[in-house]
């Protein structure tokens, strides 16, 4: 297993995280998901299910470990940064500003885990004009330029069949972090990546581009 020994701290929700962290765990990692005490991940209760369980949540969350915590109290995220301190990758989805409220951000995790490899994965990244928008797969696709090249019958942009934006992100987030995780035998410091789901399609599409770019 080509990442045992290797801990993941997941706080991402729905498909971007959970699936990157999926793939981390499959080749060996331990993987905990951090969940909300008020609320559980969404896809636990999104499409069909089998023996009580959704397919969704299955397919993003097998062998992985389970924590609910408060990260509104204090106690809560204390238990959080404890255990940041024995990992090696942290994981987050909200929106930008959120973990830097909570005190959950990465100045404060890295801080008390320098080790630590904190990926956060956003709509349109940490910074910039579009930072606080909230959307999510579908729309990040019609903002990145996808759905202008995926017309339908009728000559209109459809609905792509897969979650392009999700997965897509998904995959190049995976690819930094575990770039950051070999650097940091040479360096013994760990990094933060800034994964924005508009950045991974449109680098997606270089034989698209040109008539943005001519």
């Amino acid at each position: 297993m080509k990442l045992e020994g290797i801990r993941v701290v997941d706080l991402s929700l729905f498909l971007p995280g959970p699936l990157m962290t999926q793939f981390m765990a499959d080749h060996g990692a331990e993987v905990i998901k951090v969940e909300s005490i008020h609320e559980g991940e969404r896809n636990r209760e999104i499409g069909d299910k089998r023996g009580g369980v959704s397919v969704y949540f299955s397919n993003t969350h097998r062998g992985k470990k389970s924590l609910a915590l408060n990260l509104k109290d204090p106690a809560g995220v204390e238990v959080l940064l404890r255990l940041a301190e024995k990992s090696d990758v942290f994981v987050e989805a909200f929106r930008p500003g959120v973990v830097d409220r909570l005190g959950i951000g990465y100045k404060s995790v890295s801080a008390r885990a320098p080790q630590i490899v904190y990926a956060s994965i956003s709509a349109f990244g940490q910074s910039g004009p579009y930072s606080s928008l909230a959307t999510h797969d579908l729309g990040t696709e019609a903002m990145a330029g996808v759905l202008s090249v995926n017309p339908g019958a009728d000559g209109r942009p459809a609905i792509p069949g897969i979650a392009n934006a999700d997965m897509l992100s998904s995959m190049m987030c995976l690819s930094g972090v575990l770039m950051a995780l070999y650097r940091r035998k040479e360096t013994g410091k760990g990094d933060y990546i800034d994964m924005a789901m508009a950045d991974s399609l449109v680098a997606c599409m270089p034989n698209n581009l040109r008539r943005a770019m001519a």
